[in-house]
């Protein structure tokens, strides 16, 4: 045992913590066999000062590898098995900080006090009170810390935040000038002098600062990250970029500079682009998770779904160990009504996370999706176990529980919350009254909804029976890419849950995009998902607010496009006496938001309210009740309609090519 955490203890301490942990549990292990009550210990046991070792190790070692659970979970059998030492609760409160239990760490750094003045002590509590914004508490600490260990540039780098935090610049300046004279060819102290004159906010002195670093030190690539994250947090984009070209020029095999660039596009919400410089980053460094993960957020949050699982599915072949990497793709899959797919990857998260409630809650989750209320109820069960708060499982029950009440109850309910016109029809309550009724037939509910309909509404509608079974049955592809040379033609009968997966997918494939001329073949299209429609929004338009839906309290519900998008050199819209509702909203986002966009056809159908669905597969049964308006840039084509630029009478496609074609 004592051989084993000696080996680990050296290796932690050069950096090779991977290696260090399999020494020390091994030793835990020698531990166990040398005291079987450590296995399951729950009190203070008074043994030998080594017995506690390896667990106080791997505390220290998991510290380093942020997996903070971990840690405390070794730390607090350590401290079991007394006497304790100071570092012993210098490691916990490391822990404590790394979960953001700022209040047990601060007790954790006091205990270790108590038994000695450890040096990291004072470092650990001036960082607890330095984000509790104690910065005149978390100073004093510093100082002292300073005073044990004159040699790390940490503790000085701390100070001088706390001194900034303090709006006592001068102090910090002083303090970064005076580690150059006393280690002028200390890197550390040209870095922290950097971190103070970002405060300055003077670019120029900025940049003749960074200049002079890299003048300075040639081989510290680390200097571009520096520039990149300060140019970025001070606005000057430009610089920011400038930063990353002359470093890729100078050692485009260093990876973090990759990384840099690539948050600096998340900051911005250009996730796609963002996505690109992450994979530079996984390219030269095929192990590093972090760099996964980062690929993997920016292509959710960009939702590129297809994308996110085939590069996630290429990750899981090979053995990791952050469970973020399934839970990207199984959100993906979940949001691509994969159900079973996104069950299967958050089983993988629990393999790798036991004690992660939001993929039960996401399990479940997929089930209640599938009708499989069984099993979804059996999944909110064990993560509430885990988490009595979770949400989602807490969502999901409410939903099962409402699922089993009598089918014109559940009517009743949603045609209540959510139909737009519901204070317009005299007598509302006395008509739907009669859905109290047991053992209602769809045809029934029908009748029932018929008599409860505004007079001006045209769009609610009750879907049953064979007709139900038409609309659900599937119908071909909803979107069809063809490639014409110079033309990217889109073809959209519809506009389904998924809709605007396909359709990215295929945008993302196009080459040289800017140099084409888009085409958005839109006639005979009455709609369908709104989401879908905002989301191919996003993906063509620069940052803006999409549209707005408006429901029947006034309150407001806005789409937004991130500043990612794809650009083109020309954009065509086809559109005929049929295009209507999510149609008419990416047709008016389009002509609204870009200035190269053309509308070609006749005259649209004219639609500006948008629906909500509630259907029951059992009873094979939809309603579609009109639940809101919806407006782009506060205009609303409720009884008008969108008159193209280039009107066609003919409606045959060859047609409605000719003004594209004539175009290129």
């Amino acid at each position: 045992m004592i051989a084993n955490n000696t080996k680990g203890y050296l290796l932690v301490d050069k950096g090779r913590y991977e290696e260090a942990i399999e020494y020390l549990e091994e030793a835990v292990e020698h531990a166990y066999e040398i005291e079987p009550a450590l296995v399951d210990l729950d009190r203070e046991l008074k043994l030998d000062e080594p017995m506690g070792a390896p667990f106080n190790n791997l505390s220290w070692a998991y510290n380093e590898l942020e997996d903070y659970e971990k840690s405390l979970e070794y730390i607090e059998k350590s401290l079991l098995i007394v006497p304790n030492r100071d570092m012993e609760y210098v490691n916990k409160g490391n822990a404590l900080y790394g979960l953001y239990r700022y209040e047990e760490a601060l007790e954790s750094y006091n205990q270790a006090l108590e038994l000695g003045d450890e040096k990291y002590a004072h470092y650990g509590k001036g960082r607890v009170l330095f984000d509790l914004e104690r910065y005149e508490e978390a100073l004093e600490q510093f100082d002292i810390y300073i005073g044990l260990d004159d040699t790390d540039m940490d503790g000085y780098e701390m100070k001088a935040y706390a001194l900034l935090w303090l709006d006592r610049y001068e102090e910090a300046n002083k303090l970064a000038d005076s580690l150059i004279r006393e280690e002028p060819d200390n890197y550390d102290a040209y870095r922290i002098k950097a971190a103070v004159l970002e405060d300055l906010d003077d670019l120029d002195i900025l940049a003749e600062h960074y200049n002079g670093m890299i003048d300075k030190f040639p081989d510290h690539m680390d200097v571009y990250v520096q520039m990149i994250e300060s140019y970025t947090m001070l606005g000057d984009l430009d610089r920011a970029k400038n930063s990353y070209d002359a470093a890729v020029q100078k050692d485009k095999s260093f990876a973090d500079i990759h990384i840099a660039m690539g948050d600096v596009y998340m900051e911005q919400s250009m996730y796609v682009q963002a996505a690109k410089y992450y994979d530079q980053a996984v390219q030269l460094n095929p192990q590093d998770e972090e760099s996964m993960i980062n690929k993997l957020r920016a292509l959710y949050n960009g939702r590129r779904n297809y994308q996110c699982i085939a590069f996630g599915d290429e990750v899981m072949k090979r053995k990791v160990n952050s469970s973020l990497i399934p839970w990207f793709t199984g959100e993906c899959h979940f949001d691509l009504d994969q159900y079973d797919e996104a069950i299967q990857a958050m089983e993988q998260v629990i393999e790798l996370d036991p004690e992660d409630d939001e993929a039960y809650a996401m399990i479940a989750y997929s089930y209640f999706m599938m009708e499989d209320y069984d099993l979804a109820e059996e999944f909110c069960e064990k993560t509430l176990e885990i988490y009595s708060g979770n949400s989602t499982a807490l969502r999901i029950q409410d939903a099962i529980r409402d699922s089993r009440k009598p089918l014109g109850e559940r009517v009743k309910s949603f045609f209540k919350d959510n139909y737009l016109y519901i204070s317009s029809v005299p007598d509302m309550d006395e008509i739907l009254s009669a859905l109290d009724k047991e053992h209602m037939t769809p045809a029934e509910i029908a009748k029932i909804i018929g008599r409860a309909q505004y007079k001006r509404d045209a769009f609610t509608s009750v879907i049953y029976g064979e007709e139900y079974d038409r609309l659900t049955a599937p119908n071909g592809q909803d979107v069809i890419y063809e490639d014409q040379g110079s033309i990217a033609y889109f073809r959209i009968h519809e506009f389904n849950h998924n809709t605007d997966d396909r359709f990215i997918e295929e945008l993302d494939r196009i080459a040289d995009p800017e140099t084409k001329q888009l085409v958005i073949d839109l006639r005979g299209n009455t709609g369908g998902n709104m989401d879908s429609a905002n989301h191919i929004l996003d993906a063509l338009l620069p940052e803006c607010v999409t549209s707005m839906l408006i429901e029947r309290d006034g309150y407001a519900d806005s789409y937004y496009s991130d500043a990612d998008y794809v650009s083109f050199k020309q954009i065509y819209i086809l559109v005929d006496g049929y295009t209507a509702s999510a149609s008419e909203l990416l047709t008016m986002g389009l002509g609204t938001y870009l200035p190269n966009v053309t509308i070609i056809g006749q005259d649209t159908y004219g639609k500006g309210v948008g629906q909500r669905v509630f259907e029951d597969k059992q009873n094979k049964l939809m309603i579609l009740a009109v639940n809101h308006y919806w407006n782009v840039r506060q205009n609303n084509i409720m009884n008008s309609y969108i008159s193209p630029d280039i009107y066609v009478k003919d409606s045959t496609l060859e047609e409605y090519m000719k003004p594209v074609k004539a175009g290129r």
